[in-house]
């Protein structure tokens, strides 16, 4: 009986254990999810502002970019994104001062993602639209 008794205490000791354990590991998990997901949209803007066609690069208008069919399918994709990928864009805004071709990217896509209307587009660079954006949502 008192080794039945210590079998069992043995084998609930070891599954609280791996319980443990695995908790441990989805929390864990997310958080490099997350942190795949950001390089991931990193990486694809980063294509777009960097195309390999050297035509594109040429371009002074922003929506060239987002033209070409690779840097086309990264855009499609960060948008398809929705919210994952507006947090993550809005979140880059805050922390950065930068207004350059990336930012104006971004600010194209967020406001593909929030379904603005694109005949009322009342600015000029991305950091300019972020900080119209931050106005209206107070």
């Amino acid at each position: 009986m008192r080794r039945r008794l210590l079998n069992l205490f043995a084998i609930y000791v070891a599954a609280l254990l791996l319980l443990s354990l695995t908790g441990c590991s989805s929390s864990s998990t997310k958080v490099s999810s997350e942190e795949g997901f950001n390089q991931t949209i990193e990486e694809k803007l980063n294509n777009i502002v960097n195309p390999k066609d050297s035509k594109v690069s040429l371009s002074s208008n922003p929506s060239d970019y987002i033209k070409d069919s690779e840097s086309s399918k990264d855009y499609k994709f960060i948008v398809s994104q929705g919210d994952k990928s507006l947090n993550y864009m809005l979140d880059k805004f805050k922390n950065s001062d930068e207004d350059g071709l990336k930012e104006y990217i971004m600010a194209m896509a967020c406001s593909e993602i929030l379904k603005e209307n694109p005949a009322s587009k009342d600015w000029s660079s991305g950091r300019q639209w972020y900080l119209l954006h931050k106005e209206r949502s107070k």
